[in-house]
């Protein structure tokens, strides 16, 4: 599941898309310190959580809030600010807002919130595709080529994107994703929220091991 931080302060962006990456296994797509800088990154890959501050120098976060909300009506947001005690989310925002974490709290506080998360994300797959056990262990099956695939597209890369990362042309990438769902017999919508799950489950394997 892809996640853009938006803080101001590229430093506490950085060390937070950190925690997110290496502790939580969540694919951090980029790190922004302004509106404008978030909003041509949303543009271009629509992340399934925003973790933002309310307290932005360029403008406010509602715009780029609003702008993942119209590409993505699925996405959530996860507010990180040093007014958390002063700061509710407007209500037409509340409904996607996860959590609002203090900055002056420690990591496991914002671990805890971003677990609970993620865990509700696997779950929601899991009940999406009453196979799923099924299909992880398919993908196993796979040829190495076609596990490649599947893994880039589970970061949420775009084709031309993915063919990049494994020297193919688009035309490829295109039809092993569509023999890789024929395969599944699951739709292009299902294939990349089956590829997300097997990504994470992959991760916190490696993790446990």
């Amino acid at each position: 599941m892809g996640v853009v931080v938006l803080d101001r302060h590229r430093m506490v962006g950085q060390a937070i898309a950190g925690v997110l990456s290496e502790v939580a296994g969540l694919d951090v797509m980029g790190v922004c310190a302004s509106v404008q800088e978030a909003k041509l990154l949303i543009r271009r890959h629509p992340p399934r959580l925003l973790v933002l501050d309310v307290e932005l120098g360029d403008g406010s976060y509602c715009e780029a809030a609003d702008l993942l909300l119209q590409l993505r009506p699925d996405a959530e947001l996860l507010v990180v600010t040093a007014m958390a005690e002063a700061f509710s989310p407007p209500a037409d925002l509340a409904r996607c807002v996860i959590a609002v974490v203090d900055k002056a709290l420690a990591w496991d506080q914002l671990m805890a919130v971003v677990l609970a998360w993620k865990d509700r994300c696997q779950n929601q797959v899991r009940t999406h595709l009453p196979s799923c056990q099924d299909l992880l262990s398919a993908i196993e099956r796979l040829s190495p080529r076609e596990q490649r695939v599947v893994r880039a597209l589970g970061c949420g890369l775009l084709n031309k994107e993915i063919a990049s990362r494994l020297n193919l042309s688009n035309a490829t990438v295109e039809t092993y994703r569509k023999h890789v769902a024929a395969r599944l017999g699951v739709s292009g919508a299902e294939l990349v929220r089956l590829a997300s799950l097997y990504r994470m489950l992959s991760w916190d394997a490696s993790r446990s091991s």
